[in-house]
């Protein structure tokens, strides 16, 4: 009698990998395929081997992990072992920090070929990277590289040099093409503190 176990189709036996033969709750999924794993070999007592895609054999002590999806791979592939992070993998991290976004250098780091990295990956690394650095960097990307930036860091700085010289808010929103709040939280420093070289506006 076949039944269906998420998307997986399974066939009751005449053995239990744990409680052996004649178990109604054997469920036989030789053959079958549970995310990147194949079951190869399935005996009572001694749990289902599965061969994952990455080519690493794996034993399952009992298949309910399989069925329920808990289980999808060996364990080795997917960053699952957590390769360390080699010289290469942190400078791309260090060298587009702050330029490019945190998805854009998993994709990168991603396309190394160690690791299938993550967002929460890029972080844990920079994280750890901060711990033995006295210049901390940061994927926060300031001025201009901002997504939400409104104007460029030359538009800013021209904002403030007119300011400098005597002109009022409003008229530098009309010459600037911006609204005078804008305007305003610039020239009075209530944003835009940092430019996208790093470099600190200050009063």
């Amino acid at each position: 009698m076949a039944i269906r176990t998420l998307k997986y189709d399974v066939k009751r036996g005449k053995e239990h990998h744990q409680f052996g033969r004649h178990h109604k709750n054997y469920v036989n999924i030789l053959g079958i395929r549970f995310g990147k794993l194949k079951v190869i070999e399935q005996k009572a007592g001694c749990g289902v081997k599965c061969l994952c895609d990455c080519g690493r054999e794996h034993i399952e002590s009992n298949t309910v992990y399989l069925r329920k999806g808990t289980r999808k791979s060996c364990g080795f592939c997917n960053n699952m072992a957590n390769p360390k992070f080699n010289r290469d993998e942190d400078a791309v991290i260090i060298n587009n920090a702050g330029i490019l976004s945190t998805k854009e250098i998993a994709d990168i780091v991603t396309a190394i070929g160690r690791r299938i990295a993550s967002i929460s990956t890029i972080k844990n690394r920079v994280a750890r990277i901060n711990k033995s650095r006295v210049e901390k960097i940061s994927l926060r990307r300031k001025g201009e590289l901002y997504p939400h930036a409104k104007g460029s860091d030359y538009d800013v700085e021209l904002c403030r040099s007119l300011y400098d010289e005597g002109i009022m808010p409003k008229e530098i929103s009309e010459k600037m093409g911006m609204t005078r709040s804008h305007v305003s939280a610039i020239v009075y420093y209530h944003s835009r503190t940092e430019s996208a070289n790093g470099f600190n506006f200050h009063i």
